[in-house]
């Protein structure tokens, strides 16, 4: 019977003061919305850099020892190679990189054209993912070529045509669209094991193509901090990180990152304070009411339960509302093209931590009340 009493009690006095429960559950809703949108959308932005990044390809290249830059960049691709299982070392790694291709490199003439003969094998995903492959990981039957779009211009080759290569003829399977970028317009892309029998490395490679797109926000130096996740795994192994690509991903992660912690502090201290003075003009409002209970020999802890069983009913209808309102605001506002789904564990958090943040922000008011004599109460009012 007591509970229900109390029960009853915290009903009347919602009923009492319409205004200022609606204010404060109001401030709840509002609080919990933003924060459901403004987390939601950048999530979803950070999301959507992350898909664009990886249309753009791969963003890591790693060499074998001994290779000089200049010289590779000039398409001599020089002799030093690796064993093909470093792709597996890789992947099986705790390195700060996903999609993982290893890959035979030769230029060579073909009909006096210059090419780059690549033999490719299938992308090698992280070891305990599952991802889409990355969209220039070519999986190349063996006996068949994908010609770049210049090369197979310049040999006037097309889909079904035959091509010979190092005195091996292939059957060409596609064209490639045009990249606008050497050298992958003159490439032609074969299998590996094709590759590596043309030029008699079995079991070797000479580049690895990798996908860097989940560093910590919290790194300030992100290309040693690449480097080192791929050198723990290969010790001598040259890593040659696409800077401005990778260096702008991370900036922004950490603006998205910064802004939104920005926006939780502010709704934080914003709701907080919202929530204590609205409390307390409530608290001052039933001073006679307390101060009559209190006299009579009614526990603190029963009246304070009036209170704290209020707030706790506004908190719990503001965080429900506040995680529909924030997620349909995400959605009406979402212009990356992404789908805004907030996950549940923000949202079940949510709907915990805003009634018991509530309680917290509301106590102090309520203790103060609760600390007055009811003889003053009582006279307080009277005047």
């Amino acid at each position: 019977m007591e509970r229900v009493t109390v029960a009853r009690l915290i009903l009347r006095e919602i009923q009492r003061a319409k205004l200022n429960t609606v204010l404060c559950a109001a401030t709840v809703l509002l609080a919990v919305g933003v924060l459901v949108a403004m987390v939601s959308l950048t999530r979803a932005s950070v999301d959507a850099t992350r898909v664009m990044m990886k249309q753009l390809g791969f963003n890591v290249l790693i060499t074998p020892p001994g290779v000089d830059p200049g010289r590779y960049q000039a398409l001599d691709f020089q002799d030093a190679d690796m064993p093909e299982d470093y792709v597996d070392r890789l992947a099986e790694s705790t390195a700060l990189a996903q999609h993982f291709v290893g890959k035979y490199q030769k230029t060579l003439l073909i009909d006096g054209c210059t090419a780059v003969l690549t033999g490719v094998r299938p992308e090698l995903p992280k070891l305990g993912t599952r991802m889409a492959p990355m969209p220039t990981a070519y999986v190349v039957p063996e006996g068949r070529v994908f010609l770049g779009f210049a090369v197979a211009r310049a040999l006037q080759k097309g889909p079904g045509d035959s091509l010979a290569v190092l005195g091996r003829a292939f059957t060409v399977d596609k064209v490639l669209d045009e990249a606008g970028m050497i050298p992958d317009d003159i490439r032609i892309f074969a299998n590996l094991h094709d590759v590596q029998a043309l030029v008699n490395r079995p079991g070797r490679i000479n580049a690895i193509d990798a996908l860097s797109c989940y560093c910590p926000v919290d790194v300030d130096d992100i290309m040693g901090a690449l480097e080192d996740s791929i050198r723990r795994a290969l010790p001598d192994v040259n890593v040659k990180p696409y800077t401005a690509i990778l260096k702008a991903r991370n900036e922004q992660r950490r603006m998205m990152y910064r802004l939104e912690v920005a926006a939780i502090l502010i709704v934080v201290v914003g709701s907080a304070t919202a929530i204590w003075g609205l409390t307390y003009q409530n608290v001052r409002n039933r001073r006679r009411e307390i101060g009559v209970l209190r006299a009579l020999g009614v526990a603190d802890w029963r009246i304070a339960m009036l209170f704290i069983g209020k707030i706790l009913a506004y908190g719990i209808v503001g965080a429900v509302a506040g995680c529909a309102l924030g997620w349909a605001a995400a959605a009406l506002l979402n212009t990356t093209g992404r789908p805004v789904t907030p996950s549940a564990n923000m949202l079940i958090g949510l709907v915990l931590a805003a009634p018991a943040a509530s309680i917290l922000f509301g106590l102090p008011p309520v203790f103060t009340g609760l600390l007055q004599e009811p003889t003053e109460a009582l006279r307080d009012t009277a005047a």
